[in-house]
């Protein structure tokens, strides 16, 4: 099956914008995903992740079986594990410098640090555990919990379809009524996980189901004009709020429409039903006008996001890494507008770099590997 280029384009766009949020004061963080609706980048990541999972694996499932499927997924979830170990370490280490360097423990505080300094063997315990997570640390935790339920799901999906969906969404509606169904971190057991993985299994597994309804060539079941006139709607009226409350932002006399009825009602940690519904319509939106050869995907500009959805696991962690060190510069150097545009470039360029290099070395790396039975089999004859 040939590759989405879609995918990758917007997983990578998702991934500049994580970047650019991640970054405190940056005023470019105003116009990333979160200015076209209701939803920000982490929603667009999960979803994409959640649909690549289901037809990566779910061709897997078809073709070798649930055993093979299974193991295969706990494999992808043992790297993600240990990406986050990883990370974990080099940002807290990263943090440490920061703070030893200015002798500011505001980063301490502000990276959600403290505990590990103050008791540095549990909460290495807990990281390990997943229940301590300073801050920007939260989202490979919730895709790790995420990509463990897949299995189960797919298995169940092949023959009790809409059984398997209707139990999601009871838990995630579970989750709408009582609050308290969640997971505690570390060290306030009263404080959730930012991401509740109960609630935002639900828009995972949707995209896995329509994932995997690509590979069994049922993914036309939402080809209908009506369901997509709604869709349009919904995207249009979600996006027409959010650029309401962007211009209020920049414009306090301009009244920001609605807010008083939808803001609070906009839980990202509990996944909120107006950032689901909102982003499921952009969603079929966006798959109906944009076609798998749209020209713009072959244009150079569209390049940079491509390749760094190609290789988003490390592109990810590296953008975490690069948002704390824009963070330490702006507000070391009281950046205003001129050098949050430089932080945010320079880091686009970085990131950007390193995935370039990662795809010419793995292109290398796969022609060296047909290189290697065509050489033995000269050898082998002579």
């Amino acid at each position: 099956m040939e590759r989405d280029l879609r995918l990758d384009f917007f997983r990578g766009l998702a991934l500049f914008c994580i970047f650019i949020d991640h970054v405190p004061g940056a005023w470019l963080g105003t116009f990333t995903i979160q200015i076209t609706g209701l939803y920000d980048a982490a929603e667009v990541f999960i979803f994409i992740s959640g649909y690549t999972a289901g037809l990566v694996y779910g061709r897997i499932l078809d073709a070798e079986g649930p055993l093979i499927m299974t193991l295969r997924t706990y494999h992808r979830v043992w790297q993600l594990y240990v990406a986050h170990v990883f990370l974990f370490v080099m940002f807290m280490a990263l943090v440490g410098n920061m703070t030893d360097a200015t002798l500011n423990p505001i980063y301490v505080e502000e990276f959600r640090a403290t505990d590990f300094l103050k008791e540095p063997g549990t909460a290495i315990v807990m990281a390990l555990t997943l229940r301590f997570q300073p801050a920007f640390m939260d989202i490979l935790p919730l895709y790790i919990v995420l990509l463990m339920m897949l299995p189960l799901f797919l298995i169940g999906v092949r023959g009790l379809k809409w059984l398997v969906l209707a139990a999601s969404f009871a838990l995630w509606l579970a989750v709408q009524v009582d609050k308290g169904i969640a997971i505690p971190t570390y060290p306030d057991p009263e404080t959730k996980w930012f991401f509740n993985p109960f609630a935002w299994q639900l828009l995972f597994l949707i995209g896995a189901a329509l994932g995997y309804s690509r590979v069994r060539g049922t993914d036309g079941a939402l080809a209908s004009k009506w369901l997509f006139a709604a869709a349009a709607v919904i995207a249009i009226g979600g996006f027409l709020i959010r650029i309401n409350w962007t211009l209020h932002l920049f414009y306090d006399p301009i009244p920001s429409l609605f807010a008083k009825y939808f803001w609070l009602s906009l839980s990202k940690t509990n996944m909120s039903p107006f950032r689901l519904v909102n982003l499921l319509a952009v969603v079929l939106v966006v798959a109906t006008l944009v076609p798998r050869q749209a020209r713009f995907l072959a244009h150079r500009a569209s390049w940079p996001l491509i390749v760094c959805g190609r290789h988003s696991l490390h592109i990810f962690c590296l953008g975490i890494l690069l948002a704390a060190i824009g963070h330490w510069i702006i507000n070391e150097f009281y950046g205003e507008f001129l050098l949050q545009t430089v932080v945010v470039v320079a880091g686009i360029a970085i990131m950007t770099a390193v995935a370039a290099f990662m795809d010419w070395f793995s292109g290398r790396r796969s022609e060296r590997g047909r290189a290697v039975p065509q050489s033995s089999a000269a050898g082998g004859g002579s």
